[in-house]
């Protein structure tokens, strides 16, 4: 372990440590730190004890491995505006794993990205014929449901601004008339989902619905594509399914959520 010539040991000690419980992606045991750092156990184990007591790291589930602490976060937040996204992913990613179990399809979490919607996570479906979902894909918003959603929250000057730009036929089916676009968003918004019927690729379908932060904001979508035809029964589960999970998001991340107008 390398050391600065006019650097504090036990600091330098702390920052090893904290880049160890870093990369340990499932959490790292007191006896596996002793062993990667060689470091006396008396020394790793008095660090641990006031990294945790200073939130900076925290025991996975109550047991004996650590993983970094909720403080890292909020000094994130500080510094970096990629923090908040960070944290919206890693809260998004039970709750969509145990839907997508549930009911075997794929779900997509989406943020607003100036004109566009950016995928950033996806759950895939255990299914032997799951939809697979690009993360980092991107499409504008009056194409799908995750889009439409966003504008539907959006002010009516955005809105404006937005058609103003034109609005590009993915498909047959994509709202390419700013007037009808715009009392659909007002249809949308009074339901609080949305629904794609293949207006961005033919034969695709998607429920979606909102994720709103503390001060009541669009931040982001969740989000169900599906292909072909589904029975009334299917729809609504899925449809129920997607509200639910966009709703436990909003929840986990103290958001409040976006009363209709």
């Amino acid at each position: 372990m390398n050391e600065p010539k006019h650097g504090s040991p036990v600091v330098e000690k702390t920052a090893h440590l904290l880049e160890a419980v870093a990369d340990a992606k499932t959490g790292i045991s007191l006896g596996a730190l002793v062993d990667q750092l060689r470091v006396p156990r008396s020394t790793v184990y008095r660090i641990l004890n006031s990294l945790t007591a200073h939130g900076l790291v925290a025991r996975v589930n109550g047991g004996a491995s650590y993983e970094l602490g909720p403080k890292f976060v909020e000094l994130a937040r500080r510094i970096s505006p990629g923090a908040d996204r960070v944290t919206l992913i890693e809260a998004a990613r039970p709750i969509l794993a145990a839907a997508a179990e549930r009911i075997m399809e794929s779900f997509k979490l989406a943020v607003p990205e100036g004109q566009e919607m950016m995928t950033v996570f996806a759950a895939s479906s255990p299914g032997d014929y799951a939809l697979f979902i690009k993360v980092g894909g991107r499409s504008r918003k009056h194409v799908g449901a995750a889009g439409k959603l966003a504008l539907a929250y959006s002010d009516y000057g955005e809105v404006g601004a937005y058609c103003a730009g034109g609005l590009e036929a993915k498909t047959p089916y994509t709202i390419t008339d700013p007037e009808a676009l715009k009392e659909a968003l007002a249809e949308i918004r009074r339901d609080g989902y949305a629904e794609d019927n293949q207006e961005s690729n033919l034969g695709l379908r998607a429920f979606a619905a909102p994720v709103f932060d503390d001060r009541g904001s669009l931040i982001a979508t969740v989000s169900v594509p599906f292909i072909g035809e589904a029975t009334p029964d299917r729809a609504r589960s899925i449809k129920r399914e997607v509200l639910e999970a966009a709703g436990m998001l909003t929840r986990t991340i103290n958001g409040r959520h976006q009363l209709s107008k």
